[in-house]
């Protein structure tokens, strides 16, 4: 499934679910190697939300389960090119993947940035594509209902995704420790937010191309916000 540069991961090769889970698998062992650290959060966490959607999925508790495996390939595929895309150092990489690069260079950021970094350029700017591309193929009945399931799914998640990991800053780490509040509710519902707002931008986007214009440009405002935060905090 993941192979030596410059293709990293074979991505027309992953068909399944199982496909897109092995390969997360795969970059949480070779992501420091490739100096692709900045990633390493946003993929364990994708990798628990996912776990949740395919257990999701084994339950029948979608309406279209058919049409949610497709989502989850086709919505990961970016990501994945994304990673290929860095690991290649590419020069026409999208902006809001490039600031999750350009995170790197802050060696005192906080670690919970890189995670809402990731999730802006794949929320903001990947799904309303994702989104575009999928529902010009099919158009599942009750698909509002699943989202919901999903949105549900991605809260569950939450409660894990901040165990993941430890904050270099003390302080911040002891907040996120005994109030985790802090950090699970807010980034959370933001983005649930920005779920919302891909929405509105596969809308836009599926009357006007060039509506993807101002998808990039509103994603990498989001994400200049975001480095300037983690400077602040840094």
């Amino acid at each position: 499934m993941v192979r030596q540069q410059p293709s990293l991961i074979n991505v027309e090769g992953i068909t399944s679910v199982n496909d897109v889970i092995h390969v997360f698998e795969q970059l949480n062992h070779q992501l420091t190697d490739l100096q692709l650290e900045q990633y390493f959060l946003f993929n364990k966490s994708y990798l628990v939300v996912t776990t949740h959607m395919q257990q999701a999925i084994q339950e029948n508790r979608f309406n279209n389960p058919l049409f949610i495996e497709k989502f989850i390939i086709s919505f990961a595929a970016y990501y994945f090119k994304a990673i290929n895309g860095s690991a290649g150092k590419v020069p026409d990489l999208s902006l809001p993947w490039q600031k999750l690069n350009d995170y790197a260079a802050l060696r005192s950021a906080p670690v919970f940035i890189s995670l809402m970094l990731g999730a802006n350029a794949h929320i903001n700017y990947d799904l309303p594509q994702a989104l575009t591309k999928l529902m010009q193929e099919d158009k599942p009945e009750k698909l509002r209902s699943d989202l919901s399931i999903m949105n549900t799914l991605l809260m569950k998640s939450g409660r894990e995704i901040i165990g993941l990991f430890e904050e270099k800053n003390a302080l911040l780490d002891f907040l996120k420790r005994r109030f985790q509040f802090m950090y699970y509710r807010p980034a959370m519902y933001t983005i649930l937010y920005w779920r919302i707002k891909a929405w509105r931008g596969y809308n836009m986007l599926a009357k006007d191309q060039g509506a993807m214009i101002r998808i990039s440009t509103k994603s990498t405002k989001t994400a200049n916000r975001l480095l300037v935060i983690a400077r602040v905090l840094g």
